[in-house]
């Protein structure tokens, strides 16, 4: 196993970018060191010597027939007879999910050498003892990471392996392990998180325990059985927030772009039922509600809309998602050991905290429910002990446009150097008679600006959102010289919508000629990084526009 010393955290954890396209990425921040005893120092090790420990069996991904956490629990009384003695230093209760200490509803779990050991949560039951998890003889002592979620554990080898221990709200002698992973429907032979992760975290929502998603419109639409669970990952600086999905192909192409169009720079992560924490090292905290079928990526079991579904019969989920929310600054010294977990039904309640100390000093958590709004919300809670985490510039005001990264967004065209030529006068009847330009396109982070020339001094500005989609194979992260596929919808917003009648000729061709004067056109989009090409079906007036990069 390999630690992350001070001065890997000064290169990876959150070296400015620098330059950038704006003053706020113009300077470099100071190293952001971590402690001995701060999460995610103990790092991956692709090449950490290993015994093999292939566990193709346990029951992790298929769906329960019933809910079983309501039986009694004999299997911690059996487990006790059994468990090792409980090695000094455990801590009385898990306050705040981490690497190697984390809870669901009914247990909290603890990493110690490499072995996981469970206590029952004291906001159920009474806790009693911290007893060792069976694990097979290859997996134990081998293990770095921990995190849990609903009714899973994800445990990451020294090698960066990954394991899943299922039935967590279930009576332990149900506990089970696998190393499966991957597509089809979590059967692959096995998957690795990367090297390169400032943090990590596993997130599950379920029908059992959420029972719906709620979408921006509001509306109510059932989780599926399977479940919907991702590893989350810091990376890049703390700009970029991958997802890697048991179902899906086995790489790192699916990201939700962080806050501020992916320039924002994150000191760690977490997740729990389908909601993001993050926090830079200035104290600024976002958090967003976001995975694959809620963002729009999965087309073969949803449907999904971004026409306004509030008060349509059989709704679709409304696109677009949900954006990061920026939340109120804790009023006190924090850490960046961040922590969120879900509680109730619908994505309704989260709670997130934070370690930090109070005005007197004491250590504790900072906590608030994702929903409050204002800094007299959050609430100290003292816990006692030492700070684990590294202490943030946190101060009341607004700095989350701090030492910026830099900007992914690309410029691409498509006939702008005829923008001079077009005449105004003349009806509009082919992509000839036209340019338009995208200013901002960023595969993952949508919306972009379309605006559209009709002559010399003539525009008028549309939204091109970007959706996802599913795949089966492995791919790269981005665009690269093999196209990738995606999903995109062109909205004329409500303003032009309004003035149409104030819209020259040629304007209002356009509209009519290739959107069909609708409020919300689908496409299929496919890229390159020197072009991006977007098509409408030749059933409903198809088109083909291609954008060019200068």
């Amino acid at each position: 196993m390999r630690k992350a010393g001070i001065g890997l955290c000064v290169l990876l954890l959150l070296a400015s970018c620098g330059g950038g396209n704006t003053s706020n990425a113009t300077r470099t921040a100071a190293p952001f060191e971590l402690g001995p005893e701060a999460p995610f120092t103990e790092r991956v090790d692709h090449h950490a010597d290993l015994p093999s420990c292939v566990l193709l069996a346990g029951t992790m991904g298929i769906p329960d027939p019933v809910s079983l956490d309501v039986l009694p629990d004999i299997g911690s009384g059996l487990l006790g007879v059994v468990s090792p003695e409980v090695p000094e230093g455990f801590p009385e209760r898990v306050h705040l999910r981490s690497d190697t200490a984390t809870f669901n509803r009914k247990y909290q779990f603890y990493l110690h050498e490499g072995r996981v050991w469970y206590k029952k949560n004291a906001a159920v039951e009474e806790a009693g003892p911290w007893l060792a998890v069976p694990m097979p003889a290859c997996l134990a002592g081998t293990l770095i990471g921990i995190s849990a979620d609903d009714d899973e554990l994800v445990a990451i080898r020294e090698n960066g392996d990954i394991y899943g221990l299922d039935n967590i709200l279930k009576d332990p002698l149900l506990f089970n392990w696998t190393s499966r992973w991957g597509a089809p429907v979590w059967l692959g032979t096995g998957y690795y998180i990367q090297e390169d992760y400032l943090s990590w975290s596993w997130t599950v929502i379920s029908n059992s325990e959420d029972k719906n998603w709620r979408d921006p419109a509001g509306n109510l639409h059932r989780v599926g059985d399977g479940k919907v669970s991702h590893i989350w990952m810091l990376r890049d600086n703390g700009q970029r927030y991958t997802f890697i999905d048991p179902w899906l192909p086995k790489d790192e192409s699916y990201e939700a772009c962080g806050p501020l169009r992916g320039r924002f720079k994150g000191v760690n992560l977490n997740s729990s039922g389908s909601t993001l924490v993050t926090v830079n090292r200035y104290g600024d905290i976002y958090t967003r509600h976001y995975d694959f079928d809620l963002a729009g990526d999965n087309e073969v079991f949803f449907q999904y809309a971004f026409e306004d579904q509030r008060g349509v019969a059989n709704p679709k989920i409304q696109l677009p998602s949900f954006p990061w929310v920026q939340q109120p600054k804790v009023p006190g010294e924090i850490t960046h050991l961040i922590s969120i977990h879900k509680l109730g039904i619908n994505i309704a309640q989260r709670l997130i905290r934070v370690e930090g100390r109070d005005a007197k000093g004491n250590v504790g958590y900072w906590e608030k429910a994702v929903a409050a709004e204002s800094v007299a919300d959050w609430q100290f809670y003292p816990t006692g002990g030492h700070l684990r985490g590294t202490l943030l510039d946190n101060s009341p005001k607004d700095t989350s446009q701090r030492d910026l990264g830099e900007s992914e967004d690309r410029y691409y065209q498509r006939n702008m150097a005829a923008v001079a030529t077009l005449a105004p006068e003349r009806d509009l009847r082919d992509d000839m008679d036209w340019a338009a330009e995208l200013s901002d396109f960023n595969l993952y982070c949508s919306p972009t600006a379309l605006r559209v020339y009709t002559g010399p001094e003539e525009s008028m500005d549309l939204i091109l959102h970007v959706v996802d989609v599913i795949r089966q194979t492995p791919r790269a992260r981005g665009l690269d010289d093999e196209p990738r596929s995606f999903r995109g919808n062109i909205e004329v917003p409500e303003a032009l919508r309004n003035q149409k009648a104030a819209l020259s000729a040629r304007q209002r061709q356009f509209l009519t000629l290739y959107l069909e004067d609708k409020a919300f056109t689908d496409v299929r989009m496919s890229g390159v990084p020197s072009r991006i090409t977007i098509t409408k079906s030749a059933l409903s007036g198809g088109f083909e526009w291609q954008f060019e990069q200068p």
